[in-house]
């Protein structure tokens, strides 16, 4: 397999002067539930046609982090998917921003307003009013920041299943309806806490980063919906008053959500749904409790982006352009951005040879051109198969770790561990 790889921008390289100013931070919000009754994102077998109403509103929330004139902004939004490089592009040029992750939270009751993984064909005018939308919430956070710290925090819950199973034949094939809830594995059930806190030490955001899918609502559901995302930040909302919480999907491209509302009637549905946000909520809150300070900011956010090229897994004449970006915050916080939908061993695998304190996994997250390359498996999945793993994915086999073995560069060269002489026997 060829791969070209072409550097996209590197910023504050390592080895770097502490940075000049203290860690700044902004957040702010906008709801983009369409206001036209949209065709529905996912589930090839969904019967409804276009949304027939809203049960929760979608919203879109933004976090500015800066240290000087080193500017990040993390946007994460309740859709399935999302590209957008003229809305990377407005917010580099207009707002001196040049680090915009727009993580999806992956709900399968959102809007289907792209062609499909971002290649040819027209997007709807949905996508126009989402950018402005998106692009007036960094604004607004860029605008309003406040000297800020960052805490982290751990805790572990296993909401989710491995949908790949191995059956009689030798073979993977998807389990989607598990209503027994047995917890099929592997799974990563390991949630991380990223807390903006201002000077009086009120926490003004609390990102949850966790790996499943949001599909507790099924084909037959046909309202606007953040699914058990939303529940979950709503909950934990109501009992942080003053706080933002955002969800970052990791890497659920084989895990489905242990609860499962497949009964057909809407208010069994929602409240199963509703089950499991106050579930994960529950858990949020209480190791919230628990976050940690990571210390005084002393270097500038420094990140670094790349091009991917990989062939078509089953028609080699055609390729694929993956856009991605790591992220080194005080050199102990590192962020993965990989656009499409990664398996969990590729978060597993980040998080345990990155070279910091603190790994995040952003799976679902567009941040550096290309397409939305849609499935990425992990090797073992891709020569199992079934779905997501052969089945409905079109990135070449080892993509997945090629894709985390470039963060992992990436990573090791902001950190200054690249070094052009040989060192010491």
């Amino acid at each position: 397999m060829k791969l070209a790889v072409s550097l996209l921008a590197l910023l504050a390289l390592a080895g770097a002067a502490p940075a000049q100013a203290p860690l700044r931070a902004g957040v702010a919000r906008v709801e983009i539930t369409p206001a036209a009754l949209l065709p529905m994102y996912g589930y090839a077998n969904r019967k409804c046609g276009p949304a027939n109403g809203v049960h929760d509103p979608l919203y879109a929330k933004a976090l500015v982090l800066a240290t000087g004139d080193a500017r990040l902004a993390i946007v994460t939004l309740d859709l399935g998917s999302i590209v957008s490089e003229h809305l990377k592009d407005q917010v580099a040029a207009k707002l001196g921003i040049p680090v915009l992750l727009l993580s999806a939270s992956h709900t399968h009751s959102g809007p289907l307003f792209l062609p499909y993984s971002g290649g040819p064909g027209e997007p709807s005018p949905y996508l126009a009013e989402l950018e402005g939308k998106v692009f007036g919430a960094v604004k607004q956070a860029a605008e309003s920041l406040f000297p800020a710290r960052l805490g982290v925090g751990r805790g572990a819950l296993q909401l989710g299943y491995n949908r790949l199973l191995l059956r009689d034949d030798g073979r993977a094939r998807a389990l989607f309806d598990n209503l027994e809830r047995i917890p099929y594995g592997p799974v990563d059930p390991e949630f991380s806490l990223l807390s903006v806190e201002d000077e009086s030490g009120a926490t003004r955001a609390l990102l949850v980063h966790y790996a499943c899918h949001a599909v507790v609502l099924g084909p037959t559901s046909c309202k606007y919906s953040a699914d058990w995302p939303g529940a979950m930040m709503a909950k934990v909302e109501a009992a942080m008053p003053g706080t933002q919480c955002m969800f970052v999907q990791g890497g659920a491209g084989d895990v489905n959500p242990l609860f499962l509302g497949r009964t057909g009637k809407e208010d069994q549905d929602f409240a199963t749904m509703q089950k499991m946000g106050e579930l994960m909520a529950a858990e949020v809150l209480r190791s919230a409790k628990d976050i940690r300070p990571t210390g005084p900011v002393r270097y500038p956010i420094q990140y670094s982006s790349e091009m991917l090229k990989f062939p078509e897994r089953w028609d080699k004449s055609k390729s694929l352009e993956v856009g991605i970006t790591t992220v080194l915050i005080n050199r102990q916080i590192a962020l993965a951005a990989v656009p499409g939908e990664p398996m969990h061993k590729l978060q597993e695998l980040w998080k345990k040879q990155a070279g910091v304190p603190y790994p995040f996994f952003y799976g679902y997250t567009y941040s550096a051109g290309g397409v939305w390359p849609g499935y990425i498996p992990d090797l073992r999945s891709a020569a199992y198969g079934g779905y997501g793993a052969d089945v409905n994915t079109r990135i070449a086999v080892g993509a997945g770790e090629t894709i985390i073995q470039h963060h992992l560069i990436n990573l090791y060269g902001l950190l200054g561990m690249w070094r052009d002489q040989p060192g010491k026997p």
